[in-house]
């Protein structure tokens, strides 16, 4: 059994008094005040992630562009230098092998920021679908990834920063001093919120923790653990890997299909292809608990009429809305749609739930 490994920041869990658990092979923090207190910190004003447990690779060199464009479902070739894409990673059979984020230095150099619980898989399907012209570098264990997130987190972070930062726009990236510490910041997150996330070396990721911490107080920063960074994506609508994403799930029936360029020849371009042209398997749907308690857990089946019509996925408390939602699946050609009563099947009982369009959250412009 592998021994569990901690991130650069893990002191400052400890000191902030983070309650730890074991996620993609990593100690975390799970929550510090409370989950419900820092989702709304980032709703409402700003929270502060430890994300270091992600993997990052390096992909250079005159085959670097043509190594992604085979291997992710996006189009690499469509950014610009200082761009960031989302994208997913699959199987010839399109089940999904990961997904990620892309960015953009130069035509020949391109960072990935990868799954933690995926890095190995990763690391292993993209060194073998390497031509040989690509250079690959694992650099996940010198990269420390602090993520910035809420209304008031360009404020914040325009604070400390020695370079330009709220002129960044959605999904791209600038380098310069924060704190005096060198980062990457690309204006990204996973909460549904705006913000930023920050890349540095993992040595400084102590002292950019700390100094956005500090630069946040009067702002009503908090820190913020694992179960915020749920409630918050899932109140969003967006994928987990594990979830609502895994190797029997295409991009097309979580969603995604608008991260799916076709007509590149890239790994299960076929039958992402069949699933985009309405032969996909299932369909990723919303749902709420109708007596506003219940809460739908990851594996428990949906019924319609007494028969299993699907599965959740995700399921929580969202504090957004004060009450349970979840997400799962249910047959491609199943007639239900938003508005419409299903059951989930809770331990010995029947829990009737409504069927809602996703995203359940989106954050005013």
């Amino acid at each position: 059994m592998e021994p569990v490994k901690h991130t650069p920041i893990l002191e400052v869990h400890r000191r902030l008094g983070a309650r730890l658990t074991e996620f993609g092979g990593f100690l975390m923090p799970l929550n510090y005040a409370g989950i419900i207190e820092e989702h709304r910190a980032v709703r409402t004003a700003a929270g502060l992630f430890d994300l270091s447990h992600m993997g990052e690779f390096e992909v250079s060199g005159q085959g670097a562009l043509r190594l992604l464009e085979r291997t992710l479902t996006n189009s690499a070739a469509r950014l610009a230098d200082g761009q960031a894409q989302y994208t997913i990673m699959c199987a010839p059979d399109g089940g999904a092998i990961d997904d990620l984020i892309v960015y953009r230095h130069s035509g020949d150099r391109y960072l990935l920021c990868v799954n933690a619980s995926n890095i190995a898989i990763d690391w292993d399907w993209l060194t073998r679908h390497n031509r040989g012209d690509a250079c690959l570098r694992d650099v996940s264990d010198e990269t420390a990834l602090v993520a910035i997130q809420g209304p008031r987190s360009v404020g914040i972070l325009t604070g400390v920063a020695q370079f330009p930062v709220a002129s960044i726009r959605r999904f791209r990236f600038a380098e310069g001093a924060v704190a005096g510490i060198a980062c990457m910041a690309a204006r990204t997150g996973y909460t549904g919120e705006d913000g930023f996330e920050l890349f540095c070396a993992a040595r400084d990721g102590v002292r950019l923790f700390d100094a956005l911490m500090e630069a946040g107080v009067a702002a009503g920063i908090k820190p913020c653990g694992l179960g915020a960074r749920d409630t918050l994506r899932m109140e969003a609508g967006l994928p987990l890997y594990g979830h609502e994403l895994d190797r029997e799930t295409s991009p097309c029936e979580a969603g995604l299909g608008a991260f799916v360029k076709l007509g590149r020849e890239f790994i299960g371009e076929s039958v992402l292809r069949a699933h985009h042209e309405g032969r996909a398997r299932k369909r990723l749907i919303g749902l709420r608990t109708m007596d506003g308690r219940s809460v739908a857990r990851q594996g428990y089946r949906l019924l319609k009429d007494g028969a299993e019509i699907g599965v959740v996925t995700s399921g929580t408390f969202a504090p957004s809305f004060d009450r349970p939602l979840a997400m799962g699946y249910i047959g491609a050609d199943c007639p239900l749609s938003a508005g419409d009563q299903l059951g989930v099947a809770i331990r010995n009982r029947t829990v009737e739930a409504e069927l809602m369009a996703l995203p359940f959250y989106r954050r005013s412009a």
